[in-house]
């Protein structure tokens, strides 16, 4: 009987070789965040500015906006920061952009929950929001903070707030610090800003317990204004801050890769703004 391997003298059948499989792709060593402040809350000034078509809600097509804006990155953010959000706008939200986890922060007014309202029907509560990837871990309050600022503007009964989440990635931050108003106030308001900032760094840092930390919000300081700059200053000392040309900020221990903005201006008074960070 012939040897399978010795068809005829001098051929010699061909094995299939074993072939290695592909290599795992390297993880990304980045984390990314992305800011919005969306105006949305029914009180502000360009809630009056946003395009109103027949039988068009306002609130719900700033939110259809936002998840346009969010699904368009060519990569998911880690973590998504919101200013000027209702609690009843986040419905729904984490779910169209395939996020798990989220915590609302409310704003007071005086000693309640300061409602939505004014160009909106209705909505739930004013106040800014963290959107993760992840849900959070248990117990929720060793990895979710949540404070009212010490320093408020005596000139309004708003009562704002700072909030934070710890994720395996790292602690990320959102506050939406006091307005400034040019003329006789300006001082006051800047006083107070400022010091609600630092308060939120200070606050966020000790938070965080040495994990890597990313504060963004709008903390309504440009970095232009000089005075403000001095505030920016004083609040991000020893972590590396950038902006999106205007109030809104990244304030982190990590490094910056990229940082971008897109425009919103149909929808709200500020871009999205996102950071790329290593």
């Amino acid at each position: 009987m012939p040897n399978p391997r010795q068809l005829l003298p001098g051929l010699t059948l061909l094995l299939p070789l074993a072939v290695a499989p592909p290599a795992a792709a390297a993880p990304d060593p980045h984390v990314r965040v992305l800011q919005m402040n969306l105006c949305n809350s029914g009180h502000a000034a360009c809630w009056a500015d946003k395009p109103k078509a027949p039988n068009q809600d306002p609130a719900k097509e700033t939110i259809n906006q936002a998840v346009i804006k969010i699904n368009d990155l060519a990569t998911k953010p880690h973590a998504i920061t919101l200013n000027e959000i209702c609690s009843d706008d986040l419905n729904g939200l984490k779910e169209r952009i395939g996020f798990q986890g989220d915590s609302f922060f409310q704003v007071y007014k005086g000693d309640k929950p300061y409602e939505c309202g004014g160009g909106r029907n209705g909505g739930g509560i004013y106040g800014s929001a963290i959107l993760t990837r992840e849900p959070l871990r248990k117990p929720y309050s060793t990895y979710r903070f949540e404070k009212l600022f010490a320093a408020q503007y005596t000139g309004s009964d708003e009562q704002r707030v700072m909030g934070c989440r710890k994720m395996p990635w790292g602690t990320v931050c959102t506050a939406h610090t006091n307005q400034l108003k040019k003329g006789a106030e300006y001082i006051h308001r800047l006083k107070v800003t400022g010091e609600q900032c630092v308060e939120l760094m200070t606050e966020a840092v000790a938070f965080a317990d040495g994990a890597p930390l990313i504060v963004a919000g709008d903390l309504n300081l440009e970095w232009n204004a000089l005075a403000e700059q001095e505030k920016l200053r004083e609040c991000a000392v020893g972590h590396t801050r950038r902006s999106d040309g205007g109030k809104q900020h990244v304030i982190t221990t990590k490094t910056f890769v990229e940082t971008g903005v897109s425009d919103m201006s149909d929808w709200t008074d500020h871009p999205t703004f996102w950071a790329k960070l290593k």
